[in-house]
C-alpha cells in the first residue's frame, strides 16, 4: 500500500513511502491516533464501503459503529447535495487525488450538521486507490450564523416575506431564464395608514397592520403573482410573462390590482380592540427586456410611452415607485397610477438639484458634522463626520435627497475628497487638544470613491499633509461595496490598514454578506443597523439578530458598535448582549464639528 500526501493545482507534492520511511501501516496510525480526538475519521474501500470509523463519528451521526460498518456514506446522506457533487467527488479521488469540500449530513435522529471534509486516497502497490481516508471537522454552527445572514440579507423579518433585494434578484432571474420575450409587470403597493398607526398605538401594532396586510396580498400570490416588501410601507409585486400583446398584458395586470384593492380595503382589526380602516396606494409599470419582441401598435390601453424597454431590475422598481407616489400624492379614493413616460419630468428636479450642490461645493455651503461614540461606560471615544448642505438656493437639503443623486453622478468623489480633508484637519486640531487627542473619526467611503485608481494614495497623502496618526482615522463602507469589486475593495482596505487607517463595516445585516468576507476584508469593526437597534428590546427577534451580529464579531475579533441608540433601555439592552459601543441621539445629536461635545 502506497500512502500519497496531499497535493494542489500548483504542482504534484505526492512522493511514495519508501523503505527508508516508517511503514504505511505505521504512518497511517500515527495519523489516526493524533487526529482522533478532534476529527471525524472513516475509512472505506475502493467502493466506498465504511471499514471503519472512530468514536467521534459515531457520536455525531448517532449511529453505532456496528450499524455504519459494511454501508456507505449514503447512510448520512442529507438529500442536500446534487448528484453531480458527489460524481464530481469520486472523479476526483478515483484518480488519486485529495478532495476537500463542506458536506451537509443528516444524523439517524434526522437532524443535520455540516462538515468540512477532506478525503485522502491510500494508493495500493499499482499506485491505484485501495482505500480512502475521510477526515472531517464540524462546521455546523459557522453554517447556521452564515444562513441566518443570509435570511437577514433576503427576507424580512416583520412579514416574512421576501425584501427589496430579493424581489431585484427575482426580477434578474426572469430575465437570465428568457421570460424577457413579451411584458412583465411589475406592481408597488403601500398600506398609507402605516405612519398613523404607528404614532398613534405604536410600532407593535404597526407591525400587526403590515403582518396582516402581507398574508392578504399571499392571497394574490397564489393567484399568480410574487409579492415581497420593498420598502418601510410598501410591498412589491411581481408579475412575469404576461406575453408579447401590450393590452393584454395591462388587462391581466389590472384584473391583479383589483384583488389587490380588494383585499387592502376595509376594516382591519389591530388587536386590543383597535379597528381601522386601511387603505392602498398602487402604481404599476409594464415593462419588456427585449423592444422587438412586443407589440405596443397604438391600441388604446397602453401606447408604446406607457411602458419601458429595459433589463435594469432597478429600474422596472424604481419606475413603479414613481407611479405609486403620484397615485399617493394625488389622492383620492381611488390611488391607482400607471407608470408613463411622461412622469420622468421629475427629473428635471434632480437635474437641479445636482446643479446646485456642484455650485454649494464651490461656495463652501456643505458642513461636515459629528456625532459622538462612546463605549459601554458612556466615555466618548470618537465621532463620525456627517455631511449638511445648507444651500443658498433651495435652504437645508437632507442628506438623503443629495447623496443618492451624488453617487449616481459621480459628484461624491468630490465630497468624499472634502469629506477626508476636512476629517483631517479636525484630528490635526484635536491633536492639541489633551482631552480629544485620542479619539477616533469615521467618514463614510462610496463605491464611486473605492473605483478611483489611486484612491489609497490619495488617503495616504491627505494622512500625511495634515500631520495625523492614520490609527485615529476610521473609512466605513456599506455591504454593497461588496457586491462589486470585492478584489478591489479588499486591496486598498488592505493598503490602509497597512499605514495603519481603521475600516469598519456599516449597515451590517442589511445585505448579505457571506461569512468569507469577513474572514478576508481587512476590517476592524461592525456597525449594526439602527434598524435592528430599534427595535432589540421589544422585539426577540432583533434581540436575536444583534446578538449573533456581536458573536460574528468576537468570532473575527471585531469591534461592535451599535447605530441610532435613541433610549436608556436600548443601550441597556445592547450592554447585556455585548456590543462594544455606541452612537445615536441617547449621546449626543450631530453638531457642527468645531463645536466641543460638552457630555454624552
Amino acid at each position: 500500500m502506497i500512502f500519497r500526501a496531499a497535493h494542489d493545482q500548483g504542482g504534484d507534492h505526492s512522493r511514495p513511502v519508501s523503505a527508508q520511511h516508517p511503514a504505511p501501516q505505521q504512518v497511517l496510525d500515527e495519523i489516526m491516533y493524533a487526529l482522533d480526538t478532534t476529527s471525524i475519521i472513516a475509512i472505506t474501500d475502493r467502493r466506498g464501503i465504511i471499514t471503519h470509523v472512530n468514536d467521534r463519528f459515531c457520536e455525531i451521526s448517532k449511529f453505532s459503529r456496528e450499524e455504519l460498518l459494511g454501508q456507505t456514506h449514503g447512510i448520512i446522506n442529507s438529500g442536500r447535495h446534487p448528484k453531480e457533487f458527489f460524481k464530481e467527488m469520486w472523479r476526483v479521488i478515483g484518480r488519486g487525488e485529495v478532495w476537500k469540500n463542506e458536506i451537509c449530513n443528516r444524523a439517524k435522529d434526522g437532524s443535520e450538521y455540516w462538515v468540512d471534509t477532506t478525503i485522502i486516497p491510500l494508493l495500493d502497490e499499482r499506485g491505484k486507490p485501495g482505500r480512502y481516508v475521510s477526515i472531517r471537522a464540524e462546521e455546523t454552527n459557522r453554517h447556521l450564523a452564515e444562513e441566518e445572514v443570509r435570511r437577514l440579507a433576503y427576507f424580512d423579518s416583520v412579514t416574512g416575506l421576501v425584501n427589496r433585494e430579493s424581489m431585484l434578484r427575482t426580477i434578474e432571474s426572469e430575465l437570465a431564464a428568457g421570460s424577457g420575450s413579451g411584458f412583465n409587470a411589475f406592481v408597488s403597493v403601500s398600506v398609507d395608514e402605516l405612519s398613523v398607526v404607528n404614532d398613534a398605538f405604536g410600532f407593535e401594532a404597526g407591525d400587526r397592520l403590515l403582518l396582516e396586510s402581507s398574508q392578504r396580498l399571499q392571497r394574490v400570490e397564489r393567484a399568480g403573482g410574487r409579492v415581497g416588501r420593498i420598502g418601510s410601507n410598501t410591498f412589491g409585486i411581481m408579475l412575469p410573462e404576461l406575453g408579447a400583446d401590450a393590452r393584454e398584458a395591462e388587462i391581466a395586470c389590472l384584473a391583479l390590482i383589483e384583488r389587490v384593492l380588494a383585499e387592502l380595503s376595509g376594516p382591519l382589526e389591530l388587536g386590543s380592540g383597535v379597528q381601522i380602516e386601511v387603505s392602498a396606494s398602487v402604481g404599476y409599470v409594464l415593462w419588456a427586456a427585449q423592444p422587438g419582441a412586443v407589440r405596443a401598435d397604438g391600441e388604446p390601453g397602453c401606447p408604446a410611452n406607457e411602458f419601458i424597454v429595459t433589463d435594469d431590475p432597478h429600474e422596472v422598481v424604481k419606475c413603479s415607485e414613481i407611479a405609486r407616489k403620484r397615485a399617493r400624492r394625488e389622492g383620492g379614493s381611488r390611488r391607482l397610477r400607471q407608470f408613463r413616460q411622461r412622469m420622468l419630468s421629475e427629473a428635471q428636479g434632480r437635474v437641479q438639484l445636482i446643479s446646485e450642490l456642484h455650485r454649494g461645493i464651490e461656495k463652501g455651503e456643505l458642513q461636515l458634522f459629528a456625532q459622538p461614540i462612546v463605549n459601554r461606560e458612556r466615555r466618548v471615544i470618537g465621532e463620525e463626520g456627517l455631511i449638511r448642505w445648507f444651500s443658498s438656493v433651495l435652504g437645508t437639503v437632507a442628506p438623503d435627497d443629495f447623496i443618492p443623486l451624488a453617487e449616481q453622478t459621480g459628484v461624491i468623489v468630490e465630497i468624499g475628497d472634502w469629506v477626508l480633508e476636512e476629517a483631517c484637519r479636525t484630528l490635526s486640531a484635536w491633536s492639541l487638544d489633551p482631552a480629544r487627542a485620542d479619539l477616533t473619526f469615521s467618514v463614510n467611503l462610496s463605491e464611486r470613491q473605492l473605483r478611483v485608481d489611486g484612491f489609497g494614495e490619495r488617503v495616504r497623502e491627505i494622512i500625511a499633509r495634515h500631520g495625523v496618526r492614520p490609527d485615529r482615522l476610521t473609512v466605513e463602507l456599506t455591504e454593497s461595496v461588496l457586491h462589486s469589486d470585492l478584489d478591489r475593495t479588499v486591496g486598498v482596505l488592505g493598503m490602509l490598514r497597512t499605514e495603519g487607517v481603521q475600516s469598519s463595516l456599516d449597515d451590517f445585516g442589511t445585505g448579505y454578506s457571506s461569512l468569507s468576507y469577513l474572514q478576508h476584508l481587512p476590517v476592524q469593526q461592525l456597525k449594526i443597523d439602527r434598524s435592528f437597534v430599534s427595535s432589540v428590546v421589544e422585539d426577540p427577534h432583533a434581540a436575536a439578530i444583534a446578538q449573533t451580529i456581536v458573536w460574528l464579531g468576537r468570532n473575527f475579533h471585531l469591534q461592535v458598535v451599535a447605530e441610532g441608540v435613541e433610549t436608556e433601555d436600548q443601550f441597556s439592552k445592547l450592554r447585556e448582549i455585548g456590543v462594544d459601543a455606541f452612537q445615536g441621539y441617547l449621546f449626543g445629536k450631530p453638531r457642527p464639528v468645531a463645536e466641543r461635545l460638552l457630555s454624552a
